[in-house]
């Protein structure tokens, strides 16, 4: 069996190389036309900022003669010794508020607001078998006590929960309750004080 083959068919031709000196020529010259441009492109933007400098330098040469000038009248002006009299006296009399102003915002004067918000917690927290008998405020209200008497002495605990349902500093108060037990009835002491 023969079989014939067609040399010339496009499967068997040798392809040619791509790259030729007229290709490669033209791509050097992109090259080179590029760098020229990107050149050309900095020449001119260094050129621009050489104007803006120096326009700058001149406005630095303008305020820095304002200045000196504004300089030169507050020296004359400073000469006056009343002037320096006052100002040295009236900076003694801030830095005299300054301290005072500094030891208020340290030291606790107590409450500012009043207590009238402590005792509505107090009224309204009020349950059947509960007898508020005395309450004490101190340091400003940071220092809380309650005492009373109860018929139960589970009635303690809600009451404590009533008084933090108000409004007043009472509600974030933490409370340690002292129980004991007085004839029929139970003596109870709550204090912010003491766990």
């Amino acid at each position: 069996m023969k079989q014939q083959v067609n040399l010339y068919l496009t499967e068997f031709r040798v392809e040619k190389d791509k790259l030729t000196p007229l290709l490669m020529g033209q791509i050097l010259g992109g090259i080179v036309l590029t760098m020229i441009v990107v050149a050309a492109l900095d020449v001119f933007t260094r050129w621009q900022l050489e104007g803006e400098l120096t326009q700058v330098r001149q406005v630095l040469v303008a305020e820095t003669t304002k200045t000196n000038d504004i300089d030169a009248q507050l020296a004359s002006r400073s000469q006056n010794s009343d002037l320096v009299a006052r100002l040295a006296n009236d900076e003694a009399v801030l830095n005299d508020l300054e301290r005072i102003a500094e030891f208020l915002s340290e030291t606790k004067l107590g409450n500012v607001t009043g207590f009238s918000e402590y005792f509505k917690d107090i009224s309204r927290a009020m349950i059947p078998g509960l007898a508020v008998s005395g309450f004490e405020f101190s340091e400003g209200g940071e220092g809380i006590l309650i005492s009373g008497k109860v018929a139960d002495s589970a009635l303690v605990p809600l009451y404590v929960n009533n008084v933090k349902q108000g409004s007043s500093p009472l509600r974030s108060s933490r409370f340690s309750p002292r129980i004991s037990r007085d004839g029929q009835l139970y003596s109870f002491v709550l204090s912010n004080r003491y766990e």
